[in-house]
């Protein structure tokens, strides 16, 4: 070949390459285009379901009849790290647990309870018998953001009808609802986990507002439950590949994790971050104490009783991970994180139960359409009638409490353990101390069976009186045989 001829076909190969580089595809559209492969998002063509607002309202409804029938405690943290702190903080009496001494707790939730407790007493209601449904009834607000979440993450994954069968799945299982009122940290960040799960999938994730309100959302899932930041990263990076405002994503979320950190720092008289840090050392030289506390797969274990084996369904989703990979991804993280920590408790993965219901709610439209082949309407066919029939049936025996073994779900692996009984067989010590804070001649309080932290507290109690403990009044000695019963009668009046 000619030396002109070679030039001719490198010129033309050269050309051929730069047309190749400017029909590439830019740096960003492939980064959202490897997102898209995970989460697939799909805009619908039709609106938001017409009952979504009315399924909502009917889920707070069975929410709230089950925050005011009665009181429980799941675990004494409830009491301890959330309710009594705020009580204290508002009212001035309470008790001073070790962690709010050493500065071991972020404020937030127990700031947020405070903050309600603040506005009932200025409108004059600052007793038990109102604030205690009124901080309920917040918190099951702050749960509806679950449900609906999962509608709008199914409407975009998976599409409509599987997003309305989440949406009513969300709204009526028996743990969402039977946990909806509870301050613990883990309830409140799954809801906000959720929240951010539906913004990471939308189809157009490049308006500020949305970019905004991630970042926010990913940050205090972290804040209030730390072992959920490893998901709260997974989703918000997932944003951060599929927006086009990486660096507004960037610089909010960095401002609202600096807020987190000053906010901690305003609230503790000491450094950024301080109750992390407290926190972090405490459990740190604390682990040796735990070891060998439970297997490794008690959470599997739990997960199993607790929805009489539906979260199996999980195991029949490995096959397909293109449309369900994502959902499995947290879920495997999730029982990762907790799996580690010798320390156990049901509650510690409280935000396995949405996301395997939204594995569930896709696998139901998909069982209906299979049996309701050439129907007009696939939801009223008799698979559909079976496992709607199934889904109410485990989720009343569950809010009864009468699935078998289901009260080994709610143990905690020490002497702190609460009384779990969404409507039957509740702790009556609770009323109790409902009873106690209007009765007249009460002018101090001895509990004697059972040790401060597994009670109602001056929460319930309110009374700015003495209260004595079998281990903690100074009344009271720590050998049980040495209480001087005469000297304790002639003080105490209940």
């Amino acid at each position: 070949m000619s030396k002109r001829k070679r030039s001719q076909a490198h010129g033309r190969g050269a050309a051929a390459r730069r047309e190749k580089r400017k029909q590439a595809l830019p740096r960003s559209v492939r980064l959202r285009s490897m997102s898209d492969l995970l989460l697939h998002p799909v805009a619908p063509d039709e609106r938001p379901w017409k009952f979504l607002l009315p399924v909502l309202a009917l889920a707070f409804v069975a929410r709230a009849a089950i925050a005011l029938s009665g009181d429980f405690v799941l675990h004494p943290d409830e009491i301890m790290q959330y309710l009594e702190p705020a009580h204290r903080l508002v009212f001035g009496n309470g008790a001073h647990f070790w962690e709010y001494f050493y500065g071991a707790r972020s404020w937030l939730v127990p700031g947020l309870v405070a903050a309600v407790l603040k506005l009932f007493d200025i409108v004059g209601l600052g007793q038990p018998a109102w604030y205690v449904g009124g901080v309920k009834l917040a918190f099951c607000a702050i749960s509806l953001l679950i449900p609906a979440g999962m509608y709008f993450f199914a409407r975009w994954h998976f599409g409509e009808t599987a997003a309305r069968v989440a949406l009513l799945m969300g709204a009526f299982w028996y743990e969402l609802v039977g946990f909806a009122h509870k301050p613990m940290t883990e309830f409140v960040a799954t809801a906000l986990l959720v929240s951010l799960l539906a913004l990471c999938v939308r189809p157009a994730p490049d308006r500020l507002r949305i970019v905004l309100t991630a970042a926010v959302l990913a940050v205090l899932v972290a804040a209030i439950r730390v072992q959920y930041a490893p998901l709260a990263l997974v989703v918000l990076g997932l944003f951060f590949l599929r927006t086009e405002k990486k660096m507004q994503l960037a610089l909010a979320a960095a401002a609202v994790f600096v807020a987190v950190g000053l906010f901690d720092a305003i609230t503790w008289d000491g450094s950024l971050f301080h109750s992390y840090v407290v926190n972090i050392r405490v459990n740190l030289a604390l682990v040796d104490f735990s070891a060998g506390e439970s297997p490794a797969w008690q959470f599997l274990y739990w997960l199993l009783i607790a929805n009489m084996g539906l979260v199996a369904l999980c195991v029949l989703a490995l096959p397909d991970l293109r449309r369900y990979g994502f959902l499995l991804m947290l879920i495997v993280l999730t029982l990762l994180i907790h799996s580690t920590q010798s320390h156990k408790e049901y509650r510690f993965i409280f935000v396995v139960i949405p996301l395997w219901l939204l594995i569930g709610a896709d696998f139901a439209v998909w069982f209906a359409s299979r049996a309701s082949a050439g129907r007009s309407r696939m939801l009223l066919g008799p698979t559909s009638l079976v496992l709607t029939a199934s889904f109410a049936a485990v989720s009343l025996a569950g809010i009864l409490n009468a699935l078998p073994y289901q009260d080994r779900v709610y143990q905690a692996y020490s002497k702190e353990t609460g009384m779990v009984g969404f409507l039957r067989n509740q702790d009556p010590v609770f009323a109790a101390y409902r009873y106690l804070a209007n009765a007249s001649g009460v002018f101090a309080v001895w509990q004697v069976d059972r040790p401060y932290y597994n009670l109602p507290g001056y929460y319930y109690l309110h009374r700015a009186i003495p209260f004595y403990d079998a281990n903690t009044g100074h009344l009271i000695f720590a050998d049980p045989k040495k209480i001087e019963v005469d000297e304790i009668s002639a003080s105490v009046s209940h």
